[in-house]
């Protein structure tokens, strides 16, 4: 019994000594958050990326307007000529209107994924710029740890340790090509 009271005590006190360590350790953390939403919205690149995607956003619309004008166009001339052809050439003209939906609804699609493509490579620079201010200033404060300020991840953060205005300050300074 005393083998096992001595064995007892053994691991209790290294469990403690641990503890203590660890402790101490998460005292001298120093813990900062980062809003990267705000970064991007309120930031000159992530101004500068948004306005690059609603730019070619506004050009895909205006693309994808014309397609649809021509198909409509076409419509209402078939509708109006319906009437006057015969069985076989009104038949052509609406495979030929068919093909020219299908076309423009992949051509939707086509845009959808080149759209999605750019603003994943847009917001990407952004984000890789935020990463390394980030890193800079945690190197530079003493930083730990640094969270990204997500409702999901982060329950609860001090304004204390938000450094979000220091980043957009930071990058905002910084001359950066996108």
């Amino acid at each position: 019994m005393t083998q096992f009271v001595r064995s007892a005590v053994c691991i209790i006190s290294i469990g403690l000594a641990f503890m203590g360590h660890m402790t101490a350790a998460l005292a001298e953390a120093q813990i900062a958050i980062v809003d990267v939403q705000r970064v991007v919205n309120d930031s000159i690149i992530g101004k500068a990326a948004k306005s690059n995607l609603e730019e070619q956003i506004s050009k895909a619309k205006l693309k994808l307007g014309g397609l649809k004008s021509e198909f409509e166009k076409q419509k209402a001339e078939l509708d109006k000529q319906s009437a006057i052809l015969s069985g076989s050439a009104l038949e052509q003209r609406k495979e030929a209107l068919s093909k020219k939906q299908v076309d423009f609804q992949r051509a939707y699609q086509d845009m959808q994924q080149e759209l999605a493509k750019a603003n994943e490579k847009e917001i990407g620079k952004v984000i890789k710029q935020v990463n390394e201010v980030v890193k800079e200033l945690a190197d530079s404060k003493g930083y730990t740890f640094v969270f990204e300020k997500d409702r999901q991840a982060v329950l609860f953060a001090s304004s204390r340790i938000d450094i979000t205005d220091q980043v957009i300050s930071t990058l905002d300074k910084r001359k950066v090509d996108l």
